[in-house]
Formats: structure tokens, C-alpha cells, sequence
């Protein structure tokens, strides 16, 4: 039998990071020192490096609304408090085929939206490209779940937002502590050790850690998700963030 991984994926400079860790390597606490961390300018590029994949968890959008805003990211925004500014509004999906940043608001304001922020507009390319991969491989939708490493940082610090952004050297610290604690301090090592001479930031490996996390209890069955009864968008896909 093949190994089976579980995988945490966030958006980088340049494409798309991921640590894995193989699922019979976790032990009884959770942690484990074997970690494999990967950079690829593409999402197929980077799932194709695993031969078996258990559970995909990442930090991007996946059922996309028509018409009005997820009620992922409203309850999301709701439980993280001062954090909430980091859930970016899901793009409705008829203004994903934009080809520009003025389309897309226009799109999304004739959809019954609002207009598309220039951050928003940013991932537009990344959330296509997943919907582009769950749509055309339909078996990537029971192993691919949408994360929000904040969330995952909320659970993991016994259900508190943390204080600190991300990008504050507190933020850092605290995000780093809570890793290692999950992990264990020899497998951050070795995800910087494979990941050096990459343009990947270590908030961006931090989040991949994060989502992995939320991956591996969801594979488990345990985690939770936002909302408690998820509806589907109009290609099928749940509109959830898990955690």
C-alpha cells in the first residue's frame, strides 16, 4: 500500500507551498517530526508530487456564491474578531471569468455584489485555477477542503483569535509557538531547511502548517466547519471553511 498524505497548501509568491506528512506517521498527540514542504508555480504541479493523497486542505475558496456573500466568511469574520479583516471576501462566480480588475467589479456589482478590491482581485487567478481543477476532476472534491489558517490558529489557541497580525513580529512568535507545539520544532526546521532559496515568507509556511492541521482533523473526523449545515454553490460545491 501507498503511502496516503495529508496536505496543507497556501498561495505564495510565485505559485502555491505545501507541507504534507504522511497520515500513519502522526503519533497519539498529534505531532510528528516528518514533514515534507514543496513550492510549484501550479496546483496540478504540486498535487502531482504525491502519489496518494489522503486529505488536501487549503487557504483559497471553493464553492462560490452567485449572487450574495458566503455565510463561511461572515461567521468566519464573526468568530475571529479583530482578525476577521483577514477573510477576504469569495469572488461570486459569475465575475471569475473577468479578465480584468474592472470587470470583475462590474460583474460582481450586475450580480448583486459589491465592487472587487484590488487584494480580492489579486487571488482571482488562484481561486480559478482550483475551481478549474474540482471541476474538470471530480474526484478532487472528497479529498480537497477550503481552510482558513486563522481559523486553524483560533482552534489551536484553545478557541481565542491570537492578538497579533501575521505580518507584526509578535504575530510571528505566537503563530511559530503554536506550530511547534502541533508539530513539534524539529519539523518547522526541516520545512525551512527544504524550503530555502524559495521566494516562500514564513507567515506563508506558517499558514501551509496551519492548514495542514485543520486537514488533519478533518481526514479524522473531528475539526469543525462554517457553517454547521454548508449549502452547495451551483456547480455542486460546498461553500464551507473547516477547521
Amino acid at each position: 500500500m501507498s503511502e496516503q498524505w495529508i496536505v496543507g497548501i497556501d498561495g505564495c509568491p510565485g505559485g502555491w507551498v505545501a507541507i504534507a506528512q504522511v497520515e500513519e506517521q502522526v503519533d497519539e498527540r498529534g505531532s510528528t517530526s516528518t514533514v515534507r514542504a514543496l513550492v510549484a508555480p501550479r496546483l496540478d504541479d504540486l498535487l502531482g508530487k504525491f502519489a496518494d493523497l489522503r486529505r488536501v486542505g487549503i487557504d483559497m475558496p471553493i464553492g462560490l456564491s452567485d449572487d450574495e456573500p458566503r455565510a463561511c466568511d461572515r461567521e468566519a469574520r464573526g468568530l475571529l474578531g479583530a482578525r476577521g479583516s483577514s477573510v477576504f471576501p469569495a469572488p461570486l462566480r459569475p465575475a471569475l471569468a473577468a479578465t480584468t480588475h474592472a470587470e470583475a467589479s462590474s460583474l460582481s456589482r450586475q450580480s448583486g455584489g459589491k465592487g472587487v478590491s484590488a487584494q480580492a482581485w489579486n487571488l482571482f487567478a488562484k481561486v480559478r485555477e482550483l475551481d478549474e481543477l474540482l471541476s474538470r476532476d471530480l474526484a478532487w472534491r472528497e479529498r480537497v477542503v477550503e481552510v482558513h489558517p486563522e481559523l486553524s490558529f483560533l482552534a489551536m489557541n484553545r478557541g481565542e483569535p491570537l492578538p497579533a497580525s501575521k505580518h507584526r513580529i509578535e504575530g510571528i512568535y505566537r503563530r511559530r509557538a503554536l506550530i511547534a507545539e502541533a508539530f513539534g520544532s524539529p519539523a518547522i526546521d526541516s520545512a525551512v531547511t527544504q524550503l530555502a532559496g524559495t521566494r516562500v515568507k514564513e507567515d506563508d509556511m506558517l499558514d501551509a502548517f496551519a492548514v495542514l492541521w485543520s486537514a488533519r482533523r478533518h481526514a479524522a473526523g473531528a475539526g469543525a466547519c462554517l457553517p454547521s449545515d454548508p449549502p452547495r454553490d451551483a456547480c455542486g460545491l460546498p461553500m464551507r471553511i473547516v477547521y
